[in-house]
């Protein structure tokens, strides 16, 4: 893809759209579907900041690392200075995932042992590792390789370092999918969807989480929303994600508003650099060390994040 790229609804194939925002981060003019109301970028202004055709290469590191699960390869690169800040919200990210997994299993009827589970979009392998606690056989697609790596040497995991293809997994490998904030960045979620069913098993859940379009802080923050950033493509809501997995064959079964747990140090850090002056975040940030609440976990729930669950008839 390239900039000035038009691109018609993501959930209908329409290009019956009007101009809502013009976010000064996001990669085009957010619009709307006169249509199904389904908000995208209609025309990729700029295209840098998207991962389309992967796996994503850098020049510091060999294509060996594509397979491999050495770190000492990919120590040095831009992706493993985002490591630590990971690994301090382990906690947290634990509770999410076993959240989703309850989600996932609640319409699961059968629990043998060779439950076969992909995390489209599997970044680190946090989710991944907690399913595998949980009795799945887990299996990951990332685009970028230090985090492959790292999933794969610390956890074990298989990790396919790559974008999806028609031919990424053998057909009906798999009694779920999962995509935790990774379709709000393809530029074909459509395709990607009917390329997953296949790989899906009759019966097979996928289960899809996205920020929420429609929503109260959204209508409030407009163009100034944290959802528009540089690689951010499509802006779901309950309703249109639904559309999307009905238009590819799926049966929504569930949707439901997660909470997120997060350390308070990433809550300052992160929203208050983000909405805050400066002086007050470093005064946040010190009262909360000087509270003890500096690693404390806290729950959110804005409703500013859709998760929905489909089967594959």
């Amino acid at each position: 893809m390239n900039a000035a790229t038009v691109r018609p609804c993501p959930v209908c194939g329409k290009q019956q759209a009007r101009n809502l925002y013009r976010p000064k981060d996001a990669p085009g003019i957010v619009a709307q579907c006169d249509n199904c109301n389904m908000v995208y970028v209609a025309v990729v202004e700029d295209a840098k900041a998207l991962i389309f055709d992967g796996p994503v290469r850098y020049d510091e590191i060999d294509d060996s690392v594509l397979t491999g699960s050495d770190l000492s390869a990919v120590a040095g690169s831009w992706e493993m200075r985002l490591l630590s800040d990971k690994l301090a919200e382990w906690p947290a990210l634990r509770r999410n995932a076993q959240d989703a997994l309850h989600h996932l299993e609640n319409h699961i009827n059968s629990y043998t042992t060779d439950r076969q589970l992909l995390d489209f979009g599997s970044g680190w392998g946090f989710f991944l590792a907690v399913a595998q606690e949980q009795g799945w056989q887990a299996h990951g697609l990332e685009p970028l390789p230090a985090s492959s790596v790292y999933a794969r040497a610390t956890f074990g995991l298989d990790i396919v370092t790559d974008t999806l293809r028609p031919d990424s997994f053998p057909p009906e490998s798999f009694d779920a999918v999962t995509a935790f904030q990774v379709f709000e960045h393809l530029p074909f979620p459509g395709e990607n969807l009917r390329q997953l069913a296949v790989m899906l098993r009759p019966g097979g859940l996928i289960l899809i989480e996205v920020p929420n379009i429609d929503t109260w802080s959204v209508r409030l923050l407009r163009s100034h929303h944290r959802h528009f950033v540089q690689d951010h493509l499509n802006f779901f809501s309950a309703e249109t994600l639904g559309r999307l997995l009905q238009a590819t064959g799926f049966e929504v079964i569930d949707r439901y508003f997660p909470t997120r747990r997060m350390s308070v140090r990433h809550l300052i850090n992160q929203w208050g650099n983000r909405f805050l002056p400066k002086g007050a975040t470093r005064s946040l940030r010190n009262a909360a060390k000087k509270a003890g609440l500096w690693e404390k976990t806290v729950a959110l729930n804005l409703g500013d994040i859709v998760a929905v669950i489909a089967q594959k008839p």
